[in-house]
C-alpha cells in the first residue's frame, strides 16, 4: 500500500471502530413504570430545549453533508483532492450523518415518551445515550472539517507562487 494512504487507514478504521462500538453499546429502549401524575410542565419544556438543540444539530449536519459532497464533486478545478483531504471530508460526512442518525431515533424516543405521557424519563438511559452519541459525532464531524480547511489551507499556501524579495510597480 501507498504510503500516501496510511492516514486514511488510520483514521478510516478509526472512524468505523468507534461507530461500531457506539452502536453495540445502545442501552436497551426501557422506560419502566410512568406515574401520570407527575407534572408534565417542567419535562416537556426540557424537551423542548433539548429537541431545539438536536434540531439545529441535524439541519446543520445536513447542511455540512451538501457541502461536503459538493467538494468531493469538485465545483472548483484547482482544489487537488489529496488521500488526507478525502479522509477528513469523508469522515467528516460519517459522522456528521450519525449525528443525523442519532438524533432522528433521540427524537423517536422522545416521541414515545410523549405518546405514553411519561415526561419523567426524559432521563432514561437510552436516551441520554443517544443525545450524547449524536452530540458527539457532530462535533467530531466539525473536527474532522476544521482539519480538511487546515489542510486545504497549508496546500494553498504550499501552491502560491512565490514573489521576488522586491516590490512591483
Amino acid at each position: 500500500m501507498n504510503r500516501k494512504w496510511g492516514v486514511t487507514v488510520i483514521v478510516g478504521g478509526s472512524i468505523v471502530i468507534y461507530s461500531l462500538s457506539r452502536l453495540l453499546e445502545v442501552p436497551a429502549m426501557h422506560v419502566g413504570v410512568c406515574d401520570t401524575t407527575v407534572p408534565s410542565e417542567q419535562y416537556q419544556k426540557t424537551v423542548e430545549f433539548l429537541d431545539s438543540i438536536i434540531q439545529l444539530g441535524l439541519t446543520l449536519a445536513a447542511g455540512l453533508i451538501g457541502l461536503g459532497a459538493a467538494l468531493m464533486i469538485g465545483p472548483q478545478g484547482s482544489l487537488r483532492m489529496t488521500p488526507w483531504n478525502v479522509t477528513f471530508l469523508a469522515g467528516s460526512i460519517i459522522c456528521l450523518a450519525q449525528a443525523i442518525l442519532y438524533g432522528i431515533w433521540w427524537k423517536a424516543g422522545v416521541a414515545n415518551l410523549w405518546f405514553n405521557e411519561c415526561w419523567e424519563k426524559i432521563d432514561a438511559d437510552f436516551l441520554q445515550y443517544r443525545y450524547s452519541t449524536s452530540y458527539e459525532f457532530f462535533m467530531l464531524g466539525i473536527v474532522l472539517i476544521g482539519v480538511l480547511v487546515v489542510s486545504i489551507a497549508l496546500q494553498r499556501v504550499g501552491e502560491a507562487p512565490a514573489t521576488g524579495g522586491g516590490t512591483h510597480a
